[in-house]
């Protein structure tokens, strides 16, 4: 079963700041970047560590801790050390919403 959360309004979510958020009670980095919006994994995969309060760059999250640099759109790791790629999570805008759903 998919789980389908409201994480915010659209206002909240300023652009190139990552938030927190749980979905289905998992870790969830959600931003917004270049007008859109993105849902990734709060928990990096070279270590275990959470990105927020990371960064992004609109096009990647930089994890804060050893700064391994994933993909916003893919999750996949860009630059090391990670080797394994973020779980990512469909965002949908109903109205002023902000819902995340797990793929």
């Amino acid at each position: 079963m998919r789980c389908l959360e409201k994480v915010g309004v659209v206002s909240e979510f300023v652009e190139g700041v990552l938030y927190g958020k749980r979905v289905g009670g998992k870790p969830v980095v959600v931003t917004r970047a270049n007008g859109r919006f993105y849902a990734l994994s709060n928990v990096c995969t070279h270590y275990g560590y959470t990105i927020t309060p990371g960064t992004t760059d609109g096009a990647t999250l930089l994890c804060p801790v050893h700064n391994a640099v994933f993909d916003l759109v893919t999750g996949e790791p860009v630059e090391g050390p990670a080797g394994d790629p973020l779980s990512v999570y469909v965002v949908r805008l109903e109205g002023e919403d902000v819902l995340v759903e797990e793929t």
